[in-house]
């Protein structure tokens, strides 16, 4: 038996499956003009699988996107993500286990009735259910402040579905991703009843577009909806996180929202899948981009643009109590507007005790004390 050429053989036939995978799904065409020419650049190089993948990430380099690469430790996979599933596509370039990462979601509610919801990531399968939770521990609030900062983003189906909690209905985000016919665009929307998405597969004509089966989902119930919203928000906040930013500022009722940070999000306007080659390695793929329900696309964070979301007050310096302290003050002051508003109407009375000081969340979680001691002062 010939070891060498069994080995050979294996590599190129590694190495062809990368390039094959990368020319059918990655998302910008324009980087992909040169691609035919990596298919048999290295078959006189690759001996072996080891060389292949050398080989390949060469290939994958000269893509110049950041995020299309091969993974290899299996422990670094949070779970399989089908190619055909860009709801469940994992975003990132590397993971944790949940076992060692503090709380993803926790909720607190101050005396004066703030309520504070942090999400430090969508990057797992059960984040609605757990923000659900936290969600439900603030219900009586009578405005939120909603901290994504340091989100980097994770699993889209998940965070478009977190926004029933926020809105009642409307469009929450576009996706653009390639298809052996043309163009796949998907729309998430929200309305009383349901959470859907719907997909049109765009062919090369004008009219040559087919419409594929709807999904749909029992929506969330909207336990915040209509209540004052700040949202915090920094450069690490990303991709998944920006889509629920953008969805809630852009659905939100004027006047009632406001975001609150140290500087741009990241603008990361583009989506990964990951795909298995083996039972040892995967490739992760840039495959879609995103856009904001009025059409705004925020780049490919910073590759060849950026166009992260600016907040309207900025919070130089931010190590995470001043940023938050500012958000309850722009809270509070949302409050006192709407009461006033409500008072013309109602005739009733200014409640001096929202300009109360002693403003700590009463179930403020022990992994995030400055939530209580910034809202206090």
């Amino acid at each position: 038996m010939n070891i060498s050429r069994t080995a050979s053989t294996q590599g190129l036939a590694l190495y062809h499956a990368i390039w094959e995978l990368v020319g059918v799904t990655f998302f910008d065409k324009s980087r992909l003009a040169n691609w035919s020419s990596w298919e048999h650049k290295f078959d006189a190089q690759i001996d072996s699988e080891e060389s292949a993948l050398r080989c390949a990430d060469e290939m994958l380099a000269s893509l110049n996107d950041t995020y299309t690469e091969r993974l290899i430790a299996p422990s670094t996979f949070v779970s399989p993500s089908s190619a055909d599933d860009l709801p469940a596509a994992v975003e990132g370039n590397s993971r944790t286990p949940a076992a060692e990462k503090p709380a993803d979601v926790m909720s607190a509610l101050s005396p004066s009735k703030i309520g504070y919801l942090r999400i430090s990531s969508f990057d797992r399968e059960d984040v609605v259910e757990l923000v659900q939770a936290a969600v439900e521990k603030i219900a009586t609030c009578d405005g939120v402040i909603l901290d994504l900062r340091g989100n980097s983003g994770g699993r889209m189906h998940q965070a478009m579905e977190c926004c029933g909690f926020f809105l009642d209905q409307g469009l929450l985000a576009t996706l653009k991703f390639r298809h052996e016919e043309g163009m796949k665009i998907r729309q998430y929307f929200l309305n009383e009843d349901q959470f859907f998405l719907t997909d049109e597969v765009h062919g090369a004509g004008n009219n040559d577009i087919t419409t594929l089966p709807t999904d749909l989902y029992k929506r969330r119930a909207a336990t915040l909806f209509g209540k004052p919203l700040v949202i915090l928000l920094n450069r690490r906040t990303a991709s998944a996180s920006e889509m629920m930013i953008c969805a809630l500022v852009q659905n939100g009722i004027a006047g009632q929202v406001h975001m609150v940070g140290s500087a741009a999000t990241a603008g990361k306007g583009i989506g990964q899948a990951d795909y298995e080659i083996t039972d040892k390695l995967k490739v992760r793929v840039t495959r879609c981009h995103w856009f904001a329900p009025g059409g705004e696309w925020l780049g490919d964070c910073g590759q060849t643009e950026r166009n992260g979301i600016e907040p309207e007050t900025l919070v130089d310096g931010d190590t995470g109590p001043e940023a938050l302290k500012v958000a309850a003050d722009e809270l509070r002051k949302m409050l006192i507007g709407q009461e006033a508003a409500d008072g013309s109407t109602n005739g009733s009375s200014h409640d001096a005790s929202r300009d109360s000081s002693s403003d700590a969340p009463c179930a403020a979680s022990t992994d995030s004390p400055s939530a209580a001691t910034a809202i206090a002062q």
